[in-house]
Order: C-alpha cells, then structure tokens, then sequence
C-alpha cells in the first residue's frame, strides 16, 4: 500500500510541477506585446514491464496554446498594429523559415527592414522581408498596406510600397516554436485578405495576472500536499522493514 500511494504523490508531484512551470512561464510574459498562454495538456501514460501492468503515469505533451486575443491598447503610434480577431503576421524566424506572431510593435531598422520589436523580419505579401526606401513618413493601412512619403519628396507624393503578410490557417494547425513565434502545422500559411489591422494598437498578453496568482498559490499547496505524501510513503515502509520502491 505504501508503494502505491508513493507512486501516485509522485506522479501527481511530476504533473504539478509541469503546471507551476507553465504558470510561471505565463507570469513573467504578462506584460508581453501579443503573448499567448501556455497550457500544458497532460496525458496517461501506461507503464510496459514486469508487475507494472497497473502502472501508470502521466506526462505533460505538447503546450495547446490559449490561442484567444487579449485586449487591445491604443498607442497612437503609426508603426504600431494590432491583428483585428483571428489572424497572424507573417515573420521571417532566425532559421529562415516562416513564423507567426501577433506582436504589432514594428519598427524599421538602419537598412530599411521593417520588423517586430523582437527583431523578427515582418514579411511581405511575397513572402520576402520588406525593405523599405528611406523615407519622410509611413502609415499602415487596415489590410496592412504600407505607404509612404519618400525622402525629398512632397507629402502629397504618396506611395504604396509592400503589404504586410497576414495570414489566418486552422487553429487546430497552430504550434508554438521553440522560439516562442507560431508555425502552422499543416504547411506554409497563405495570405488571407480578410484579416484585418487595428492601426495604432497594441494587443497585449491573454494572461490574467491575478488568475495566475491564485493557480499558482493552489498549485504550490497540491505541491506540498503531494511531498507529504512521498515522506509518509517512506516512512511508512522503513516501519515495517520492506524498502520503497517506486520505479
């Protein structure tokens, strides 16, 4: 008997301590332009072996995005752009390869690439990074056309110089990279015209600050219950002579 309640405090101890990780990665990102919260989504995980038939554990697979948008603030800022619902900005990732993100807080760099505030390259309709000439002024339109005043012109002498790829696959597609950008699964994500721009907006981080607080306060004292447990699992066995094992 104290073996298995051993094995049960200490495969509750190894999925608490995956949420608490989550918990806290989703803390320190409250304050993070676009951030999506991790939710870890666990899974049985029967042991094979000798006399572990009625075994068994359970492990934390892949992070399922809170893929809802958080709430959007108003900058003013015209290089500031917040996706408008469902929708993605297209990136170009430090591999090479297309991202995701929603984090609208672009800026242009000395060599004219227009990029996230993270120093991803936002990509272009054509799936290049866009580069932009030197210029006078900019603006952003709400299907993300960029315009603009060149250097040496009049401000009547508008001209239109890329759109901003933004694209919007299945939700069900969408993984979290490594780099904490977003790929879609199913292949390489399209343009899609109806995704929409709020200029000069920022859409801030999905988490609530408070809720995490009080999963993180709950998590700990499941944490503390789950060690006591182990100690009277072990306790329990050196009292009557039989070593624990839990493997």
């Amino acid at each position: 008997m104290s073996q298995q309640i051993g094995y049960v405090a200490l495969t509750g101890l190894n999925a608490t301590m995956n949420q608490v990780a989550a918990l806290t990665n989703n803390l320190a990102n409250a304050n993070t332009i676009g951030y999506k919260a991790q939710r870890p989504v666990f899974q049985a995980q029967p042991l094979l072996g000798q006399g572990l038939a009625t075994r068994v554990d359970v492990g934390a697979q892949q992070d399922a995005p809170d893929l809802r948008s958080g709430p959007i603030m108003q900058t003013g800022r015209n290089l500031d752009v917040a996706v408008n619902g469902d929708g993605w900005i297209g990136v170009q990732a430090s591999d090479g390869t297309t991202a995701l993100t929603r984090n609208g807080s672009l800026t242009i760099s000395p060599a004219g690439i227009l990029q996230t505030s993270d120093g991803h390259p936002v990509l272009g309709s054509n799936g290049a990074p866009v580069t932009l000439p030197p210029l006078q002024s900019v603006t952003i339109g709400q299907d993300g056309t960029i315009s603009g005043v060149l250097t040496g012109q009049t401000p009547d002498q508008v001209t239109t110089l890329a759109r901003i790829f933004l694209t919007n696959p299945d939700k069900k597609s969408i993984q979290r990279r490594a780099d904490g950008l977003f790929a879609d699964s199913a292949g390489n994500p399209t343009p899609d015209a109806q995704v929409q721009l709020q200029v000069g907006s920022l859409e801030q981080s999905n988490t609530d600050s408070v809720g995490l607080m009080l999963s993180l306060i709950e998590d700990t004292r499941l944490f503390q219950m789950q060690t006591q447990l182990v100690h009277m699992a072990v306790n329990t066995s050196q009292s009557q002579g039989t070593p624990l094992s839990l493997t």
